[in-house]
């Protein structure tokens, strides 16, 4: 399917009124669709100018959105927060006790162990000193807590007051 050439197209006010009606539709705010109505798809000043329309129509044509184009280079932080949040729940799900480790997570994930702890944080809310359970008591686990018990009792009555 070939698109029509508009080498010749010059977009009249008629036609900035149409997109005009097309991004307040859109969006239902007047004063948002002006705004992107008068923007400049190059620098984000001025008016739209005729080359910035073919612009932002040739993009629309190519990829069916006017979202701006990803780019190369770091992702930022709120497109790893869903693997982190993913990839805790996983380690705490292994554990016995049920915790997590924000180290681990940073090994298995390959990202630096400060870029996790800022996403769990920043984005996810999750802190290092927030309270939870981290020794849940097992019925496998009887014995061995009475042992500890009584190991400690015999270590109290050892100690002299």
């Amino acid at each position: 399917m070939s698109r029509p050439k508009m080498l010749n197209y010059e977009p009249t006010k008629y036609h900035l009124r149409e997109l005009l009606l097309f991004l307040f539709h859109a969006k239902k705010n007047a004063v948002e669709s002006h705004w992107k109505l008068t923007k400049n798809v190059k620098s984000g000043k001025g008016p739209l100018t005729p080359a910035g329309l073919l612009k932002l129509v040739k993009r629309f044509e190519e990829t069916g959105k006017l979202e701006d184009r990803a780019r190369a280079g770091r992702p930022c932080l709120k497109e790893r927060a869903p693997c982190i949040a993913v990839e805790m729940e996983a380690i705490a799900s292994e554990a016995a006790s049920g915790t997590s480790s924000a180290r681990e997570a940073a090994r298995r994930l390959g990202l630096p162990p400060s870029s996790v702890s800022n996403i769990l944080c920043r984005i996810l809310q999750l802190y290092p000193y927030k309270l939870q359970s981290c020794h849940e008591l097992l019925p496998a686990d009887t014995a061995q807590r009475e042992a500890f018990v009584k190991w400690a009792f015999s270590k109290m009555e050892q100690v002299p007051t």
